[in-house]
């Protein structure tokens, strides 16, 4: 028998006692040099693999499969990187000829098992998995995969038993917990499981088990606090365990403690390198935090190990739309719809991006993606039944994630407040907890209220159901607080979309109106949506002043001795186009300067990002300033120092125009054909500025050039806005709420006058 050579054997040894670090380069200098035949290479990809660098683990498996013919490690092991990349018809072909050399391997048995299970193949999965233990009967994970069949089965009993013994062995299975957890409720109901994992603690209080399962219970039923709480005792019970970090990590996410939750699910990657959820989770968070290049830099680095899966393909698609990249963002969403595993997400990604490119955001192509979202759901159920009596008293359901401080509810509110009770039952759906003082008023003028955030689609729209709504109105869309799922169970008999990523049409079948006015959509605009224009006389939303935006302020020019242009709008909107526009009226006023204010701004890299683009346009840097988010009071302030904003385009500003007038700032907008290209028409026809906004870009930097020219005019303006937004139908919540009334009405006119089998025909 061969000695083994010194660094295989020091690699091997290194692998062994859990340093991959340090055993791959080992490793890799022994298979260069041809030591340890084909297992150096084996275990080199072992190391690389536990490492998170999955693609070079890939070739170092591929190199092993060739020096070791008919072995079946290196096939299960290429195996397991196809089933991580998505590839589940390459995974089985590897599984079977892993196989095929050890009829008796246990893992690529269990292997073939998941992929059965995953297509929805319990009986034979079960079968796979009883092979694979009769062949390791001592193997827990085995255990797990069983009792997991067993409840796909309908056997919770067998289920409780499997999984109980697994976790008794204290070492934390996040799988089990969940299974377990879930097999109590099928057998139990939920207080008897409970009951039963309170039982278990308090036998062994010092099993990191009993509160891992308990926060799965917990979570599963959207008491996110008391989870966490559970989550926190299981890591002081089995401080850095890697499942533990994990799901605190996650728990935290959800709890909104972001720098926490950072740091928790690095760890934890570094931990778990292969776990793909835990990069997508830490992805999200850095969106949801506006960190949009550190995103795009993690997903790179995510896609090199696990390959294109789409999730993390679209993830960054929405990274580098939130960097201004609209192009390359909406190509690389493309490209994951090509792979079928896209799916619905894909669909939703692609048209969220169009929305704000800078060619094809147009109304005509929306409508055509946002249809294939429609044909992919499929056509909705029928309508509910409801008593078809043209003058009772309506129950109108409010469907969002943003009822509170966010830019539904300071386009929403007033009007609803004022929505006539004699004849309108409100009930509030929430799809996220906002705990302010505008959320306060939702509650307080709705009649019944709902937190929904950790219901499914299905909960939500069987909730609306039972509650007999007539009217549901959609304050979500496409965006992150909206769920298109609920509006395709169609729970409600009219249906009806309104402000709240309100950008295009929705392409819904269970969809029946679109609520507008004659400026987002005039005659002849039918033809781009699917619904049915519910146009109100004045303008479409109804803007809250807040109570703390600060006095308007002297017109910054006389002092400055320049203009100062500004926008606060986010990073997305800002195409090459606008940018070209900006460059322009600078490059014509040389004593103006340019103020751009976005949470996305705070990140230091992205902000240099946004100079090189300027300087490319000939824009000196000092004449652009950035700044980063700050709290709703202090952005509001900053318009002191601004003199006209610049609005976006194709994606215009909806809630930032109206902040802008009513802060003493005129908007330079460019009016477009989408819904969201024309939202800057609207609020600024509603308080008689509809002269601002200009019908394309040679005449919007001409106006913008103009009205800095002319301070008097402009400081007349300054001093008199806010009262004309005051005075104005953008303010008028008394006339918006009977504006509101009439079209809701109308609405459900129509559809107790339509036939009995559905929606009004379009």
């Amino acid at each position: 028998m061969t000695a083994i050579e010194p660094r295989w054997q020091a690699g091997l040894a290194a692998l062994i006692r859990g340093a991959p670090a340090e055993a791959a380069p080992l490793l890799q200098a022994a298979t260069e040099a041809g030591e340890g035949g084909g297992l150096a290479s084996l275990n080199l990809g072992l190391a690389l693999e536990q490492l998170g660098r999955l693609e070079a683990a890939a070739a170092a498996f591929e190199t092993a499969r060739l020096a070791l013919p008919g072995h079946p490690e290196p096939l299960f092991r290429l195996g397991t990187l196809a089933g991580l990349r998505g590839e589940r018809e390459r995974a089985e072909t590897l599984y079977r000829a892993a196989l095929a050399g050890d009829p008796g391997h246990v893992t690529a048995l269990a292997g073939l098992a998941a992929l059965a299970e995953a297509a929805g193949r319990f009986e034979e999965a079960a079968a796979l998995i009883a092979r694979a233990r009769q062949a390791d009967p001592e193997e827990l994970e085995l255990d797990v995969a069983a009792g997991r069949l067993a409840l796909r089965r309908g056997d919770a009993a067998t289920a409780i038993a499997l999984l109980g013994a697994v976790l008794e062995q204290r070492d934390i299975h996040p799988a089990a917990a969940s299974l377990f957890t879930e097999a109590l409720v099928a057998g139990h109901g939920l207080a008897g499981a409970e009951a039963e994992l309170a039982n278990r603690s308090a036998v062994d209080p010092l099993a990191a088990n009993w509160p891992f399962a308990t926060a799965a219970l917990l979570r599963g039923r959207g008491r996110t606090r008391a989870a966490l709480a559970e989550l926190r005792a299981a890591d002081a019970l089995a401080p850095g365990h890697p499942e533990v970090t994990a799901a605190l990590g996650i728990a935290l996410c959800e709890a909104g403690e972001r720098v926490a939750a950072e740091r928790t699910l690095r760890t934890a990657i570094g931990l778990r390198p292969k776990d793909i959820d835990l990069r997508n989770r830490l992805a999200t968070l850095l969106y949801q935090m506006h960190r949009h290049l550190e995103m795009v830099q993690l997903l790179d680095a995510a896609i090199a190990d696990f390959g294109p899966e789409p999730t993390l393909a679209l993830n960054r698609a929405l990274a580098l739309n939130g960097l201004g990249e609209q192009r390359e963002a909406l190509t690389v969403a493309e490209a994951a719809l090509e792979r079928q595993d896209a799916g619905l997400p894909g669909l939703i990604t692609r048209l969220s991006i169009m929305a704000y490119h800078p060619e094809r955001g147009d109304a005509a192509g929306l409508r055509v993606a946002a249809e294939a979202i429609g044909a992919r759901l499929g056509p909705a159920p029928p309508p509910p039944a409801r008593p078809r009596e043209p003058e009772r008293r309506l129950r109108v359901g409010l469907l969002s994630g943003g009822l509170g401080q966010h830019p539904v509810g300071w386009l929403t509110l007033a009007g609803l407040e004022a929505l006539p009770e004699s004849a309108f039952d409100l009930v509030g759906y929430a799809t996220k907890r906002r705990d302010d003082f505008l959320g306060a008023r939702y509650k307080a003028r709705c009649a019944l209220w709902h937190d929904l955030a950790e219901a499914d689609d299905g909960q939500i729209a069987e909730t609306i159901r039972a509650d007999g709504c007539d009217i549901l109105i959609d304050l979500g869309g496409y965006g992150d607080i909206g769920r298109p799922g609920v509006l395709h169970r169609r729970p409600a008999p009219v249906q009806v979309k309104w402000v709240g990523t309100q950008f295009a049409t929705t392409g819904l079948p269970g969809v029946d109106w679109m609520l507008t006015d004659r400026w987002e959509t005039p005659p002849g605009f039918e033809r781009f949506y699917t619904e049915r224009l519910l146009r109100l006389p004045d303008g479409y939303a109804c803007y809250l002043p807040p109570p703390y935006a600060p006095e308007v302020g002297p017109l910054p020019a006389f002092t400055r001795g320049g203009v100062t242009f500004g926008c606060f709008n986010n990073l997305t909107k800002l195409t090459p186009r606008v940018l070209e526009c900006w460059a322009a009226i600078l490059g014509a006023l040389p004593e103006s300067r340019l103020v751009l204010r976005t949470h996305a701004l705070g990140e230091p890299a992205t902000r240099e990002r946004v100079r090189a683009r300027f300087a490319a346009l000939g824009i000196e840097p000092g004449r652009v300033v950035l700044h980063g988010g700050v709290p709703h009071p202090a952005l509001l302030a900053g318009y002191g120092d601004i003199d006209i904003a610049l609005d976006p385009f194709p994606y215009t500003g909806g809630l930032t125009v109206c902040e802008a007038l009513w802060m003493g700032v005129p908007v330079v907008a460019l009016t477009g054909d989408s819904f969201c290209g024309r939202h800057a028409l609207s609020h600024l026809s509603n308080v008689g500025l509809d002269h601002w906004a200009m019908p394309d870009s040679r005449a919007y930097v001409a106006r913008a050039i103009a009205a800095a020219t002319d301070l008097e005019a402009l400081a007349t303006l300054r001093a008199t806005l806010r009262g004309c937004v005051a005075g104005s139908p953008l303010t008028d919540a008394p006339r918006f709420g009977r504006n509101l009334g009439t079209a809701l009405r109308q609405a459900w006119r129509d559809w107790c006058a339509s036939p009995d089998a559905g929606p009004p025909p379009r």
